[in-house]
């Protein structure tokens, strides 16, 4: 019976100590001490402190000791933020750790506008950033904003996948469209050629359209080379501005 008696005397005790340690952080919240009077960024590279002050909108008299999701979602909220968490820098400042969206590719809008991976327009200023990044479109349409919101998403996907698996290559592209069939044509800067292509296009087949181009240039002294059509499987087809045929 003892025993009995002993533990829920001390089950009696954690609970109390439970709820005043529970108020602890609200009344540390009405410390003058612990008001916030600095908010740091890390990570950021587009996102400004500025921007990131307005987005967050913290009220006058704000502590350390509010509630760190709240802030986190508002941050989340801005175009240009991924993933975003808090850390608190006692006595008086908070310190943001920002993810962005990366920019893969420019979209005429009319004017050039960055796009995420998932085809997001991000509002960011290419001339002032240099952004150097291929220009998708719509193949045979001309105009802003001639691609579809699924257009947009499925270019975009397929530039970041191309980054992602073969950076070389991806560098050498000028800008990237898509036929409505969904066939994808790449303008390549170095070797200066077109190629033609489906989404998911592995490394090892541009390597190897790469290589039969540099032959057939070798090859064909008196033509330039002018198309790499790499959507026929187990085939290269080399197109030549001289010849009707291939």
């Amino acid at each position: 019976m003892k025993r009995w008696l002993t533990f829920v005397f001390v089950l009696a005790v954690a609970v109390a100590l439970g709820g005043v340690f529970s108020r602890v952080p609200e009344a540390l919240a009405e410390v003058e001490a612990f008001k916030v009077q600095e908010v740091r960024l890390r990570g950021a590279r587009f996102l400004t402190h500025d921007e990131a002050l307005v987005t967050l909108d913290l009220p006058p008299g704000a502590s350390v000791w509010d509630d760190t999701k709240e802030l986190e979602a508002r941050l989340e909220g801005h175009p240009l933020v991924k993933d975003v968490t808090v850390h608190r820098r006692f006595p008086h400042s908070l310190l943001f750790r920002v993810v962005e969206r990366e920019p893969v590719a420019l979209f005429p809008n009319p004017t050039l506008e960055p796009v995420d991976e998932d085809g997001r327009i991000l509002p960011i200023d290419p001339s002032v950033h240099k952004l150097d990044l291929p220009i998708m479109a719509a193949a045979g349409r001309e105009g802003p904003g001639s691609l579809s919101p699924a257009g947009l998403r499925l270019l975009a996907g397929e530039i970041s996948r191309l980054a992602q698996g073969d950076p070389e290559f991806h560098s050498k592209i000028s800008d990237l469209a898509l036929y409505p069939q969904g066939d994808m044509r790449a303008r390549i800067s170095d070797p200066h050629v077109t190629m033609h292509f489906r989404p998911g296009l592995p490394s090892r087949r541009i390597q190897e359209g790469l290589r039969v181009l540099m032959n057939a240039r070798a090859q064909f002294e008196n033509g330039e080379v002018t198309g790499l059509d790499l959507r026929f499987e187990n085939q290269v087809v080399v197109r030549l501005n001289r010849a009707e045929g291939n």
